[in-house]
């Protein structure tokens, strides 16, 4: 997947920007507040329909005005796709080849960005419902049947939690049954999913880092997971039956599964310091890129936005020299022009203007 150009009106603090992209590398440097970071949300926004810095339209809206837009050419395999999103502080309007797109999750799983940002960093960190949100999107791109079982479950929680709030007694079990069925399907796919990625993320937490800890994502279902016997998690729900009337909500099941880095026996929110926290979370974003690529034969869209800092320079080079050898179209941000020939084109920012 490639991004060939991109438009933009009245987004952020571009009143209007367009502008031929490289298919391989993009650098965009410039001082700090002058946009730069407003060019990689538009490309996130693009691909994955949400900022990676706001939930709020209105945000991204140049002061004072009512709309925006983003308009951009995606070549995707032997394909030429033509997007167009229009966004108010309603919502958003969504036109692929001038036809109207009304299903996002479709969209989202065509056209897909991995972004690695500070804010990205810093939820993944501290918000657990991000990471769940975040490898949600992941394993459904990876298996569309976890998708289903995914929309299925949402259903499911929904009715149980109504039942719960009105304290009826009577359907809960049959609502239970269904729940523990469907927990079943999704903590299989997200044990699966995390069997995969243990299988590259040491390797390439080396490549990058130049370290030899041993780097794998733990995944901590909330429900007992050592015997995943559909009856076995029944007996799980119906012992805490008391505590969820209570509560009126369901206070365990997949809703609430944790996700972690753990580099030998250090658990990463414990004990990673902030660049170890920022080139763990670089490799597991690398490993996912990888797995997209040997799965379905596709390369997302890269985002780096701020990537160096708090990276020492010899990190720096290693990351460097990973980046050049893949077939992603990527977008870097700093302050600084590189220092070095890369394979791409350079863009200098200065006022919400390419200089």
């Amino acid at each position: 997947m490639k991004i060939s150009n991109i438009k933009l009106f009245q987004f952020r603090n571009y009143s209007k920007f367009n502008t031929e992209l490289s298919p391989n590398l993009n650098w965009i440097y410039g001082s700090n507040g002058q946009g730069k970071t407003n060019i990689v949300e538009s490309i996130n926004y693009l691909c994955n329909l949400e900022s990676f810095r706001t939930n709020k339209n209105s945000n991204i809206i140049q002061n004072c005005k009512s709309e925006a837009s983003i308009n951009a050419s995606i070549n995707q395999k032997e394909f030429r796709h033509f997007i167009q999103i229009n966004i108010s502080k309603k919502g958003r309007q969504v036109f692929i080849d001038k036809t109207p797109s009304h299903h996002v999750s479709e969209y989202i799983l065509s056209f897909m960005a991995l972004a690695f940002t500070p804010e990205s960093v810093s939820l993944f960190r501290n918000a657990p419902q991000e990471r769940r949100k975040f490898f949600n999107k992941i394993i459904s791109f990876l298996n569309p049947i976890y998708f289903k079982d995914l929309q299925e479950f949402k259903k499911i929680i929904v009715h149980k939690n109504a039942l719960l709030r009105s304290a009826n007694m009577n359907q809960l079990p049959i609502w239970n049954k269904m729940f523990a069925r469907s927990a079943k399907k999704l903590m299989e796919h997200r044990k699966e999913f995390v069997k995969q990625i243990n299988l590259y993320l040491h390797d390439l937490f080396m490549e990058l880092s130049g370290r030899s800890e041993n780097l794998i994502l733990i995944y901590e279902p909330s429900l007992n997971s050592n015997n995943l016997d559909e009856n076995n998690l029944l007996q799980q729900l119906e012992s805490i039956v008391q505590k969820e009337l209570n509560k009126g909500f369901s206070v365990i099941g997949p809703h609430r599964d944790e996700f972690f880095l753990k580099m030998n026996e250090k658990k990463d929110k414990d004990f990673f310091s902030q660049g170890e926290f920022r080139i763990t979370n670089l490799s597991l974003k690398m490993t996912i890129n990888r797995l997209l690529y040997e799965k379905y034969n596709f390369h997302p869209v890269l985002i780096f936005d701020d990537l160096f800092s708090e990276l020492d320079q010899e990190v720096v080079n290693f990351v460097i020299n990973v980046l050049i050898k893949i077939n992603n179209q990527i977008f870097i941000t700093s302050t600084s022009k590189p220092s070095f020939p890369l394979p791409g084109k350079c863009f200098k920012i200065q006022q919400g203007m390419i200089c």
